[in-house]
């Protein structure tokens, strides 16, 4: 049985929703917005769960203690303009729903959905008490202009053979031109496309994940 719920609400993206057993924490559960790939586009509301942070939540829920949100992008479109800020807007309304910390929501994502964390992310730089991009790219002007103060921890595979590497570094380059000190980059040199498998089971990541919290 899956941990995650279901839903298909009118006017926004269908989405699943991971939320915790038992009793929140003092100042509520963090809050996670992941976003999903490319090949989970669509409208059941479910695939998104079933590649990168779902399958790691489902192996090890202890380890994610926090309410995941996962929507889903429409077929043939990307993470960005409507569906993007559709996504937005959900979490808005999780937040709403569910007793989640304010100083506590991060935004992740994989291939296409690393491109939409990067794209929110500068969108809303106040918004997110953490980044995790993952294989994914952005325009380096922006991000050197708009997440100066944000902590990000990027990742990518060395061998990646769908999204060069070469785009991660120069968002790194940015970040570090733009004075963050909050910035890390991963590189995994034999690493190919798939480098979320292994990120979303880095205890080190998790770590620093939920260390984080908005000023």
């Amino acid at each position: 049985m899956s941990l995650f719920t279901y839903h298909k609400p009118r006017a926004l993206l269908p989405y699943a929703l991971y939320v915790p057993p038992g009793k929140p924490p003092r100042g509520g559960w963090p809050l996670i917005l992941f976003l999903h790939g490319s090949g989970e586009r669509g409208q059941d509301g479910q695939k998104q769960a079933t590649v990168g942070l779902g399958p790691a939540i489902e192996e090890n829920p202890e380890a994610w203690p926090a309410v995941v949100l996962m929507p889903q992008c429409p077929k043939d479109e990307q993470w960005q303009g409507v569906p993007l800020n559709r996504a937005y807007k959900l979490l808005g309304q999780v937040e709403a729903q569910h007793q989640t910390n304010p100083r506590r929501v991060y935004l992740t994502g994989l291939s296409m959905g690393g491109y939409g964390s990067w794209n929110l992310a500068c969108k809303h730089p106040n918004r997110f008490a953490a980044v995790a991009p993952i294989c994914g790219a952005a325009d380096p002007f922006w991000v050197w202009q708009r997440l100066s103060k944000v902590p990000v921890w990027n990742f990518h595979g060395a061998a990646d053979e769908v999204v060069p590497v070469s785009f991660s570094r120069a968002l790194a380059d940015a970040l570090a031109k733009a004075g963050n000190t909050q910035a890390r980059f991963s590189e995994y040199p034999t690493e190919k496309h798939h480098v979320w498998n292994r990120v979303y089971r880095e205890p080190d990541f998790i770590h620093w994940l939920f260390a984080q919290r908005r000023k």
